[in-house]
């Protein structure tokens, strides 16, 4: 039993590091398939986990196995591993932002071209369009006045074949 007690006295000063690393461990398995908003947050919750293991490792073995050495090294690890939660989660939301303006961006100049070339005349459709001007007489209805006015109507109609 005593040799029991020695094996476990050995890894008492790592307790502090691989404790935390091993329960990052087992509550993050299986999380490959999860959304890509609650991927992030199990990204942020493994570097955070990761480097205050590594800090506490760190502070335990600087400070000859003492607990206040564990302490701030954990401390240490633990705003590491935020700071580089907020600058990969900063570069993230700048990359979204550019792309979704690039996106913006193109399909606005789509759609000129999309317009463009529906305006564009086609010459070998087979219609033939036509722009008649009219007078709309002046009504007067329920009251209401409608001025005399002038109207362009556009007739497209099937070109006519010559025949030979």
């Amino acid at each position: 039993m005593l040799r029991l007690f020695n094996s476990l006295s050995f890894f008492q000063p790592y307790r502090f590091g691989l404790l935390p690393l091993a329960l990052a461990i087992v509550l993050t398995s299986g999380c490959a398939t999860a959304g890509a908003d609650s991927a992030g947050k199990t990204r942020d919750f493994t570097t955070t986990t990761a480097t205050t293991a590594a800090g506490a490792y760190i502070g335990t073995n600087n400070s000859n196995n003492k607990a206040k050495g564990a302490a701030i090294g954990a401390a240490a690890g633990f705003v590491t591993g935020e700071a580089i939660n907020y600058f990969n989660n900063k570069a993230q939301r700048e990359a979204f932002v550019a792309g979704y303006e690039k996106g913006q961006s193109n399909a606005v100049k789509q759609q000129y071209w999309i317009a463009r070339d529906n305006q564009r005349p086609r010459t070998d459709d087979g219609y033939e369009e036509s722009y008649y001007e009219i007078t709309v007489p002046q009504t007067d209805r329920e009251g209401v006045r409608h001025e005399t006015t002038k109207r362009v109507i556009r007739v497209v109609m099937p070109k006519e074949e010559t025949g030979s």
